[in-house]
Order: structure tokens, then C-alpha cells, then sequence
């Protein structure tokens, strides 16, 4: 049996790396339940209906830095990534495009240090994807490629990008699928001119299996992460 030590774990909700505010993260994925009982049955019966998925997180309040990006996010949908380790590239992830939907400004007693919670649930649905790139960057490139695997016509790409610093003018990310020999242009981020997040996605069919993230700045350094899923 494999268990793990919750430490060191990275994770972004919109231009936020909320791992570095954080005490506790969680996310609860499930369904509803269809009542389907008919007058044969014995037992209540059920079938599964809507998928369903909520956060919530407990951070340490800071007023410089963390603040705004919390207060402003209320009522909007903002990526949210949750890496399984440190988020090193080809480091698994759950990835949805999230609506925040409450915020508490302060909480905590005196003595103590103060707190914020943040929660909400899905605009979006869950995906299980990758960390394909997590740092900073002040020249442009591109990632190793990844065996993500091919898009079916009944699946999609996702991808989230969170901009968590920039001393930048521009950055371009664009995620590209790579068939042994060329790349193809799949999903563009809209250019970022600072601090911003977003969430994209690209239906299939795409038979290529390996995926990249290529990047390109001007006027400066953007720190950044972006995961990729299909699902």
C-alpha cells in the first residue's frame, strides 16, 4: 500500500498559487442520486445523475499580496489545479475551470494567526490530467513532449494556465500535439500582459499521443504553470 504525507503539494486557483497561502485544500467529486424505484422493487432504488464537485480552502489571511485576487474571484470562474506532488512536469493533476462562490475575509481569534476560507464548485468538469510546465521563464520554449494520448470524438483536451507573476510585457502560450516529426498549434491562450489565469478546452477527434506547451515573452519574466488533460 502506497500512502502519502500531505507536504509540498502545489496548487493554483486562478493567478493565485494558492499552495504557498494554504493550510488545508480539498475537493469532493460525486453524483447525484435519481430516484428510479418502481412499484416492483423492495429497496430503494437509484440511478446516478449529475456528476458534482465542490472545494473549499483554508488559507492564511495576507492583505498584500493574496488578498485581492481571493476578494475579486468571488462569482467568477477561475482555474483550479491540484497537484499530486511537488508539481514537477509529467506530476499528475485534477484540473477544473471553478466558480468561487463566497470568501471569508478574516476568521480566527486573538493571538491566533488569521485566516481566510475560500470555496465554490464547477463551471466546468473535473479532469485528470499532467503538470506539463511550472517555473519562470524570460525566453521563450517549449516543454519535452508528454504522452498525454490521443483525443477521441467523444473527448476533449483541457487545459489550464495560471500567471502567477510577470516583471513581462507579453506571454503567448499555445499547447501544441506533436506526431513524430511536427508540432500543430491546438489550443491559444489569450495573451497575458500580467497576473491572469484561464481555462480552455478543444473537442477531438486528435490522433496525435504527444502533447507540448510552447511559450513565448517579451519585455521581461513571467512565472507560471499550465496542466493539460483529456477526458
Amino acid at each position: 500500500m502506497a500512502t502519502q504525507v500531505l507536504k509540498n503539494k502545489a496548487s493554483w486557483l486562478g493567478s493565485l498559487n494558492i499552495s504557498e497561502y494554504a493550510s488545508t485544500l480539498a475537493m469532493e467529486y460525486g453524483a447525484e442520486a435519481a430516484d428510479n424505484t418502481v412499484l416492483t422493487d423492495v429497496y430503494r432504488s437509484n440511478a446516478g445523475g449529475l456528476l458534482t464537485f465542490g472545494f473549499s480552502a483554508d488559507t492564511y489571511a495576507d492583505y498584500t499580496d493574496a488578498d485581492l485576487a481571493i476578494f475579486s474571484g468571488v462569482n467568477t470562474a477561475v482555474p483550479l489545479t491540484f497537484a499530486t506532488g511537488t508539481g514537477a512536469a509529467d506530476d499528475i493533476a485534477f484540473m477544473i475551470n471553478a466558480l468561487q462562490v463566497s470568501a471569508t475575509p478574516i476568521a480566527g481569534t486573538v493571538g491566533d494567526m488569521a485566516g481566510t476560507n475560500i470555496s465554490g464548485n464547477a463551471v466546468g468538469r473535473l479532469v485528470k490530467g499532467t503538470i506539463e510546465f511550472n517555473g519562470s521563464a524570460a525566453t521563450g520554449g517549449a516543454t519535452a513532449v508528454s504522452q498525454i494520448g490521443a483525443v477521441s470524438a467523444e473527448q476533449s483536451v483541457y487545459a489550464n494556465l495560471h500567471v502567477t507573476a510577470s516583471t513581462g510585457s507579453t506571454l503567448n502560450v499555445v499547447i501544441q500535439s506533436y506526431n513524430g516529426s511536427s508540432v500543430v498549434n491546438r489550443i491559444t491562450f489569450n495573451q497575458a500582459t500580467g497576473v491572469s489565469s484561464q481555462s480552455l478546452s478543444l473537442a477531438g477527434p486528435i490522433t496525435e499521443e504527444y502533447w507540448r506547451v510552447s511559450y513565448t515573452m517579451t519585455g521581461g519574466s513571467f512565472t507560471f504553470a499550465v496542466a493539460i488533460g483529456i477526458v
